[in-house]
């Protein structure tokens, strides 16, 4: 396909594409909302520390990057994941030439293939949704490229430095999220199976490699230390627990999840690029190598989701490399492949301007998806009674789950402390680590929560720490004053007795 499809400097064309992409996405963020998981990370930073209970720090370090510059603002907290947006681009693109140049194609079909990659990748649903969201995911993307990238530097050298220098992104792609250890098993996996690279398995760079990784992670591991190793229970040995007998429910969801984020044409594009490596029977070394560096995530993530849920953003990272391959694969595609390419493309572009157009339409009714809307309003009504009933000083504020306290937080006029389910000695996550101040004892309350499934309603709980509780106002969100999107209720709960009791 490459070599048919004429395209005037491609390579300008793509530097232009990932330039205005990331300009749009600067304007873009000032017109959203904060999501609930970012702004819970934004009150990670509120206290900084080594780690925290849900997941390393580094999208809590990227949020408060971004509000030092600009303030608490949501403009603040988006701004770096538009930062590592256009690093994922810049680096998918040198990948591409530089892949090219190890495979000996000429200079113009080099560039194209840059071009193509960039492309492919924005014609996704989860590079424009992680480009605008400050979660975990975003810069693992960054360190997972990056990394590869790196290997791709010691394929062409052979040079040990560039072994040294991916311990380092190891070590921060595991302080973005946890998952970055998959790529380890699927390079250590391609240096096994290489006949001409696996002699660096008897030399110790591999292995300080894992070292350097080690050291550069090594606060998260303190802080796990210092926490009875809060976050690795529950990341890992928590969610083994859950698993359940086989059943086809979960891979469903996955199947049509990762469509979703892939949309059709990337989608049916990854699974040409493992058709033919199978096809091929492996013999292609540098496509081997990017086989494996997805391999383990996506595969690893298909099998648990025979027996547990497996998030729709787990398997991401895995997609980076394969993206890769399969431009290198259509090279030699006929005329009829690149019309359903076009197709698709079309379709892609279509969806990804349906997704833009959503999160910009006040109280859009999307059930349980929309996570955002009314809470900025609530917030400034519940801060508002809070002052009729006393201030902050007679009267907190707590809600039933980590996301609500957090949107709480963040959109309260003077950012006080929110709590949790830590009020009512029920688990509550990283509030659990920040604790309840006794300060609290004695005190009216004001309890928030709404009408999402995902956080039931904990009154028969709730009641037990309090003298009473007895609703107060209700905030009704609706779209064009005819859908529902969301219900806010407020309670006033008098006298908190403390999380003892």
């Amino acid at each position: 396909m490459l070599d048919r499809m004429e395209i005037k400097e491609p390579l300008k064309t793509a530097y232009q594409l990932i330039a205005g992409l990331t300009l749009f996405k600067l304007i873009y963020i000032f017109f959203l909302p904060i999501t609930p998981q970012e702004a819970y990370y934004w009150y990670y930073i509120q206290y900084p520390a080594l780690s925290y209970f849900d997941h390393p720090p580094m999208a809590a370090y990227s949020i408060g990057l971004g509000t030092t510059l600009f303030g608490d603002t949501v403009f603040g907290v988006k701004f770096m994941a538009v930062v590592w947006f256009l690093g994922i681009n810049l680096l998918l693109l040198k990948s591409a030439l530089l892949m090219a140049q190890l495979k000996n194609i000429p200079r113009h079909l080099a560039e194209k293939a840059g071009f193509w990659t960039v492309l492919f990748f924005n014609l996704t649903i989860f590079a424009h949704l992680y480009a605008i969201l400050s979660v975990p995911d975003t810069p693992l993307l960054f360190f997972w490229i990056l990394t590869l990238f790196l290997f791709l530097k010691f394929y062409q050298t052979q040079r040990a430095r560039w072994l040294y220098l991916m311990g380092v992104t190891l070590g921060f792609g595991l302080i973005s999220k946890y998952t970055m250890v998959a790529l380890l098993p699927g390079l250590f996996a391609f240096l096994l199976f290489d006949k001409k690279l696996r002699r660096w398995l008897v030399t110790p760079h591999p292995y300080l490699t894992f070292v350097i990784m080690l050291l550069v992670f090594s606060p998260v591991v303190i802080w796990n230390a210092q926490n009875d190793w809060a976050s690795f229970a529950f990341q890992f040995s928590n969610r083994a627990a859950k698993f359940k007998p086989l059943t086809s429910k979960y891979i469903v969801q996955l199947f049509f999840s990762q469509l979703f984020l892939l949309t059709p044409l990337v989608f049916g594009l990854l699974v040409y690029f493992v058709k033919k490596q199978i096809q091929t029977r492996f013999k292609d070394r540098l496509l081997n190598l990017l086989f494996w560096s997805g391999f383990v995530i996506i595969g690893g993530f298909i099998y648990v989701s025979l027996r547990s849920l497996v998030k729709m953003n787990w398997l991401l990272p895995g997609y980076l490399g394969w993206i890769l391959g399969a431009v290198f694969v259509l090279k030699a595609e006929t005329i009829r492949s690149s019309r359903w390419i076009k197709s698709g493309m079309y379709f892609s572009v279509f969806l990804l301007l349906i997704a833009h157009i959503i999160q910009l339409v006040p109280n859009m009714p999307l059930g349980e998806g929309n996570t955002w809307s009314g809470w900025s309003d609530a917030a400034q009504k519940i801060h508002a009674l809070q002052q009729k009933m006393g201030g902050r000083k007679k009267v907190f504020i707590f809600s039933n789950g980590y996301k609500s306290a957090a949107l709480l937080k963040f959109y309260l006029p003077d950012h006080q402390d929110t709590y949790a389910e830590n009020i009512y000695n029920r688990p509550a996550l990283q509030f659990d680590i920040w604790g309840t101040p006794d300060s609290l004892i004695g005190k009216n309350a004001l309890y928030v929560i709404d009408d999402r499934r995902e956080y039931k309603d904990d009154l028969k709980y709730v009641r037990k720490y309090f003298d009473s509780v007895e609703l107060i106002e209700q905030f009704e969100y609706k779209f064009l004053d005819r859908f529902h999107t969301r219900t806010i209720y407020c309670y006033e709960a008098k006298n908190y007795h403390g999380p003892a009791n």
